[in-house]
């Protein structure tokens, strides 16, 4: 340890003011560097506790992780709670012990709170929330909803049979961004209110989203109705035909390697026919009368053998008549045109070389006329149907780009990669110019002994000039002043020992 600080005292004292700044400069942040990297390196890794939670909810997540001694992060504006990985499986369960988080709508969690000796109208109010935080925790788990809110108005008894009033719901959503509720789903929201609560009708729910606008519609508006049904069964059918013909062509082109869109013309109109014909050839029975009568020639009192039997046959006949009734509901299909791009091309033939000459040809999987026949059999469409295929090759997606994006990666994980390369960089060219430094004050103090060193004899020993003698003793004295002192007792114990 002592050559080691002998050497740093040496070098400290050797190098000019310039160097020292530069040299404590570097020390400096080496010592920062390694602090820093330290630092990260016992900072825990952090995982997603929980997400989209409200101000109230977090707030208590965060108390309890707090008051465990448990590091955490907030992020996403503060909806989202972040804590060493290792424990977040241990927390949750802790956290579903305590009844976290508890969500906004307490349900019927309300009525195990409920005081001794409440009024009949505390406990219909609290019946009536406890209903609608239920609801409301139901809607939640649809796909697509992000938050849901339902309010139900519960008329009292009234005192005559004749005053009764309906119960009515409004249900308020908050959708996913990009995310819409069609009519069906809007159904089901609305029939699930309605079968839920006791005397309430589907045509008194209601319901809008977070934008105000109304999903539902007045009995009245059956022609919106049905254009909002019509449009979602049009949407239906393009989406299965298009998947359709990819799915074709995805087994022999191989994944995103194909995007086939179709159009359908939909009829929307209604029509219902009554045709009756009539055919006078087409006769049909429809009644036949006999009437008979017998005559005797001498009267009622007489006798003989000359009676007489008359008949009479009526026959009525009707007209053939044919009735066909004929409907025709919305929905019919009159026409598709597609249009298509496919990449034909087979994987990585652009890239294949051989030697340093071009790139390999290769054939394509298919040709342009084979994709476009299977398209038209796979949707089953008419020879003057509209179709039109381009083949083209597609971009290529990055690996980086399929994967799962970070809950809120933000600017931060850029920031603190960018750091911690720097400060590895810090560390690399302080190391260098510590050691540039060091070698350099090493070699002047190698040439300062080999020039002490051919000092070392005793000077009547020395056959050179004694001006030359004195000249490099001076230079000497002003390299390594330490060294010659040592060399001169050196030569002063020789003497005395001769």
């Amino acid at each position: 340890m002592t050559p080691l600080l002998e050497n740093l005292t040496q070098v400290w004292k050797g190098v000019g003011l310039i160097q020292r700044v530069v040299l404590l400069a570097v020390l400096l942040a080496c010592i920062g560097a390694v602090a820093l990297l330290v630092g990260w390196a016992r900072q825990p890794e952090m995982a997603l506790l929980y997400s989209d939670l409200e101000p109230e909810q977090a707030s208590k997540i965060v108390e309890t992780v707090s008051d465990e001694g448990i590091p955490y992060e907030l992020r996403a504006g503060g909806t989202s709670v972040y804590v060493p990985r290792q424990q977040v499986y241990s927390l949750r369960l802790r956290m579903a012990s305590d009844g976290l988080p508890d969500g906004s709508h307490t349900g019927y969690r309300i009525l195990d709170e409920e005081k001794m000796g409440a009024s009949p109208f505390s406990q219909r109010v609290n019946f009536t929330r406890a209903v609608e935080g239920e609801l409301a925790r139901t809607i939640e788990l649809m796909e697509g909803v992000s938050s849901a809110r339902v309010h139900v108005v519960r008329p009292e008894s009234p005192v005559f049979a004749g005053e009764q009033r309906q119960a009515s719901a409004t249900v308020a959503v908050r959708l996913h961004p990009g995310r819409q509720l069609t009519s069906g789903n809007v159904a089901a929201v609305v029939h699930l209110v309605a079968g839920s609560v006791e005397g309430l009708s589907p045509s008194n729910v209601v319901v809008v989203d977070a934008h105000g606008n109304l999903l539902t519609q007045d009995d009245d508006t059956g022609l919106a109705r049905g254009a909002n049904t019509l449009l979602d069964y049009q949407t239906q059918v393009e989406s299965y035909l298009s998947g359709k013909a990819e799915d074709m062509l995805t087994t022999v082109l191989g994944p995103n390697r194909a995007s086939v869109r179709v159009s359908a013309s939909v009829n929307n109109s209604s029509v219902s026919e009554t045709v009756e014909s009539y055919d006078p050839e087409a006769r049909v029975l429809a009644r036949e009368e006999i009437e008979s009568s017998q005559r005797r020639p001498g009267g009622e009192g007489g006798q003989g053998d000359g009676d007489s039997r008359e008949e009479n046959i009526v026959t009525e006949y009707k007209v053939g008549r044919t009735i066909r009734e004929h409907n025709e509901l919305p929905g019919r299909i009159e026409s598709l045109s597609v249009a298509a791009f496919v990449d034909l091309s087979p994987p990585q033939a652009v890239d294949d070389y051989e030697g340093e000459g071009d790139a390999v040809a290769a054939e394509p999987l298919i040709s342009l006329e084979d994709a476009e026949q299977v398209i038209r059999n796979a949707l089953g469409l008419e020879p003057d149907a509209a179709i039109k295929v381009v083949n083209m090759p597609f971009h290529g997606r990055d690996e980086a780009e399929m994967l799962p994006p970070d809950d809120d990666p933000g600017m931060i994980p850029l920031i603190l990669e960018i750091a911690r390369r720097s400060s590895l960089g810090i560390l690399v060219i302080g190391a260098l110019v510590a050691l540039k430094m060091f070698t350099g004050k090493s070699k002047s103090k190698t040439a300062a002994l080999e020039g002490a060193g051919e000092q070392n004899q005793l000077p009547g020993d020395s056959e050179e000039d004694p001006e030359q003698l004195r000249r490099r003793i001076t230079r000497a004295l002003q390299d390594n002043p330490d060294e010659v002192k040592r060399l001169f007792l050196s030569w002063v114990k020789a003497e005395e020992g001769g």
